[in-house]
């Protein structure tokens, strides 16, 4: 890593999810430049981040299938009881590895890079030691981007039980200590990184890109 808070950093894509806007197919197996999507966003969490990547999913047979798609090997986890959506996956990799830092990145985002991850893991290194951050959130378009985002594995303990079970990931981030900065701060391809494949149009225009 070119750039890191002084403690390790580990990788975690959360894969959980339905797809109910991509169509029957699960959107992180369809393929853009050769390789599923979601294969494209393991690959770079696996070279930004220390160890083995972290996968959470929702089923043994949606680990199956993802895992099949892969090149590599990970770690994977099932979203964590009585949570739903990211807040499922990231209680369960919190509660799975004992990294300090936790990169936390959504499957459907194939244009993450190393150096969108070292930006967030600079900005933790400049600006921690004034204040004990939670979190390390980039700023596109005037919204957070919680799902290409660094956190502090600790925080995540007393924030979740703050939450109801259905708690939304802005919910968390207001219980956070987080920095936010924007795309335009550094000069790493924020815009292009947290850009993610909802739709097979979405799909469909990276294609054209």
């Amino acid at each position: 890593m070119a750039a890191s808070p002084p403690e390790r950093v580990r990788g975690v894509v959360l894969a959980g999810g339905r797809s109910t806007r991509f169509g029957e197919e699960n959107k992180a197996l369809a393929r853009l430049d050769g390789r599923p999507v979601v294969a494209h966003v393991v690959e770079t969490v696996a070279e930004a981040t220390d160890g083995t990547p972290v996968l959470s999913v929702a089923t043994d047979s949606q680990a199956e299938q993802l895992c099949g798609a892969l090149g590599r090997p990970v770690e994977t986890v099932r979203d964590g009881v009585g949570r739903s959506g990211p807040l499922a996956g990231l209680a369960a990799a919190a509660e799975a590895v004992d990294a300090p830092w936790l990169f936390v990145c959504a499957c459907d985002m194939p244009l993450v890079t190393p150096e969108s991850v070292d930006a967030l893991c600079a900005r933790a290194a400049a600006v921690d030691g004034d204040c004990e951050l939670d979190a390390v959130v980039p700023v596109v378009d005037g919204y957070d981007q919680p799902l290409h985002a660094l956190y502090r594995r600790s925080a995540f303990g007393p924030a979740l039980d703050s939450l109801s079970e259905d708690g939304a990931m802005m919910a968390l981030l207001d219980r956070l200590t987080v920095e936010r900065f924007a795309a335009a701060e550094t000069d790493a391809p924020l815009g292009a990184a947290t850009t993610n494949v909802n739709t097979r149009a979405d799909l469909a225009a990276l294609r054209d890109d």
